[in-house]
């Protein structure tokens, strides 16, 4: 019943299984760990989205107790490399405590063997430092990312933590979806 609902009020969450010669099938592997002195500590129920290259969210997962969120996904073949049958995404991870983490070019498919992996590494929240989203593989600005992170967050009815330190301002979005 929830997955009904899901699906009828945010179609764009459906991943379909078909492909043709313009399109790559994979399941990417996401795994979310701690960026401090807790090397690779995995982070449950980090949400992870995924955005394909005309900008839809085509999944979206939280971790599991290993950090890792496993997303059967589709997307358009990438004519950069002709030589290769692969595609690329864009991955966020949002989990409670940290701050959110876009990757702007993550490559599906690359070794053609039906996968893709990435590691997320979340900054955890600290009052003494400046806590904005951390993102790798695009040359924007960061006011460009913070828009772009609000649209998304808006598109799947995300929330802001509730933060009790005032140094950290604005607080980041929560994993929990608001559909």
């Amino acid at each position: 019943m929830i997955i009904f609902i899901v699906i009828c009020l945010n179609p764009s969450l459906i991943v379909l299984g078909e492909t043709n010669e313009n399109s790559v099938y994979a399941v990417k592997v996401v795994k979310a760990i701690t960026s401090s002195q807790k090397r690779d500590t995995p982070i449950r129920n980090a949400r992870i989205v995924v955005i394909n290259s005309a900008g839809k969210i085509i999944s979206t997962k939280l971790t599991n107790s290993q950090g890792e969120a496993k997303i059967p996904i589709t997307v358009p073949k990438d004519l950069r490399f002709p030589m290769k049958n692969m595609g690329e995404v864009t991955v966020i991870a949002i989990a409670n405590g940290y701050n959110e983490y876009i990757d702007f070019s993550v490559p599906i498919n690359e070794l053609n063997d039906n996968t893709g992996r990435v590691s997320i590494p979340l900054w955890e929240l600290d009052p003494n430092r400046r806590n904005e989203p951390q993102f790798q593989n695009g040359s924007f600005h960061r006011f460009t990312v913070f828009a772009m992170l609000d649209y998304y967050a808006n598109k799947l009815g995300l929330k802001k933590q509730i933060i009790k330190e005032n140094a950290i301002s604005p607080a980041p979005c929560e994993p929990e979806m608001g559909l």
